[in-house]
């Protein structure tokens, strides 16, 4: 099977900025309609986007996330 989380980890942290204003639209879209399903899935795709960057937080304490290269 091939392994994808290299090249979609790369990808993130080459477009954070990208990928932030993107997920930003997509919650704003998402607050405008009636459905709570979307809002949901908005704050999942954050927060994975959160833990590729390495600011995942659980009970108050900073995660682990992946380490990116300079």
């Amino acid at each position: 099977m091939i392994n994808l989380d290299p090249y979609i980890i790369e990808f993130i942290s080459n477009n954070w900025i990208t990928m932030t204003l993107v997920l930003g639209i997509l919650k704003i879209i998402a607050k405008l309609t009636p459905n709570i399903h979307d809002d949901s899935i908005v704050t999942l795709l954050s927060g994975i986007f959160g833990m590729v960057r390495g600011n995942g937080f659980k009970n108050g304490k900073p995660g682990k996330g992946v380490e990116l290269k300079d």
